[in-house]
């Protein structure tokens, strides 16, 4: 069993592509294995559920198993990212957002990699609701220095609440009662909270990265990604409280000053005005990632180029085909 997990909130304009994304993997790549669909709609006041059952109908005879998770009123990011995950029955499964969708190439041989290790970072392309690929460089940065951050380093970098491993997959055993009693001290931060415990919890995990594009990540005006969204205040506040976590248990004066340092740069992060958020640059995290990008530098560059400029036209036609496709059967 295979088991695919999409949690929803009022996104019924675009539920629909990221199931259609699933029925792609499964009839182009998954021959000769068996699925679990997990829905999980967070109270949504929109019609993403009528979408969602209409979608089934249709689809349904392609899953061995179909579990909703259809709540009537909204508990937040994190307590349904928690129970839906308590719903897998595969031993791999993948995550996928509402309004987002799996790329266009196999997701199968990214899972198979766990085989021989524990967690597999992954690559995405940013795009708008046009379909349009965000192509700048500077916004992959940090998902291409997953391919450097390891060891040691890897445990200050999840400890300082960096964004990595958001599109990350891992081992199910990896999720223990411990990992979901911490992300349900969130409300928003569930994949940071995630890996942050996962990696607090084993230290010698095998990690490696594919700079292969595993999500296309839709950019909305409600996305946590974009400073202008509601959400942004509330996330950079939880980022922060991720900080005080680490502050309680760690031994080190340094790093607890490095903590405390990076606890304080999420207000400027969240901060409107350009000019303040340009203080985050102060922080530590920035300061790893600096170091790693003068460390590497023409390696990144590279990387970024390769997945940039090696995925983003096939992704932008094959976002475009599944939009007509969706028009046509409206």
């Amino acid at each position: 069993m295979f088991t695919f997990v999409v949690t929803c909130y009022n996104q019924a304009a675009v539920v629909s592509y990221a199931l259609e994304s699933i029925r792609y993997q499964i009839r182009r790549f998954g021959k000769g294995q068996k699925f679990q669909l997990v829905v999980a709609d967070d109270g949504s006041g929109d019609s993403s559920r009528e979408v969602i059952e209409r979608w089934i109908r249709k689809n349904g005879d392609i899953f061995e198993r179909i579990d909703r998770l259809f709540r009537k009123k909204n508990a937040g990011i994190c307590k349904n990212y928690v129970e839906a995950l308590r719903l897998v029955a595969g031993e791999r499964f993948v995550v996928l957002n509402g309004d987002d969708l799996f790329s266009p190439y196999n997701l199968f041989e990214i899972t198979e990699l766990l085989d021989t290790h524990d967690i597999v970072c992954t690559a995405f392309l940013k795009f708008t609701g046009s379909g349009e690929m965000i192509r700048s460089y500077s916004t992959y940065l940090d998902v291409v220095l997953q391919n450097f951050i390891r060891g040691k380093i890897l445990c200050c970098s999840i400890k300082l609440g960096c964004a990595i491993m958001g599109t990350a997959v891992y081992r199910k055993e990896l999720l223990t009662e411990a990992v979901f009693d911490f992300i349900l001290r969130f409300q928003t931060v569930n994949d940071r909270a995630c890996f942050q415990k996962i990696v607090d919890d084993n230290r010698n995990l095998r990690v490696c990265y594919v700079n292969r594009p595993f999500i296309l990540y839709r950019i909305s005006e409600t996305s946590i990604s974009n400073f202008r969204s509601p959400n942004r205040r509330l996330h950079n506040r939880e980022v922060a409280q991720l900080c005080r976590e680490e502050q309680k248990s760690e031994d080190s004066v340094f790093f607890r000053a490095l903590l405390f340092l990076q606890e304080k740069s999420a207000a400027a992060r969240a901060n409107p005005s350009y000019v303040v958020r340009l203080l985050r640059f102060f922080s530590p995290y920035y300061f790893i990632m600096l170091w790693l990008f003068l460390k590497n530098h023409r390696e990144i560059v590279g990387m970024e180029r390769q997945l940039i400029e090696g995925h983003w036209k096939r992704c932008r036609i094959y976002y475009k085909r599944m939009e007509r496709k969706l028009e046509t059967r409206r």
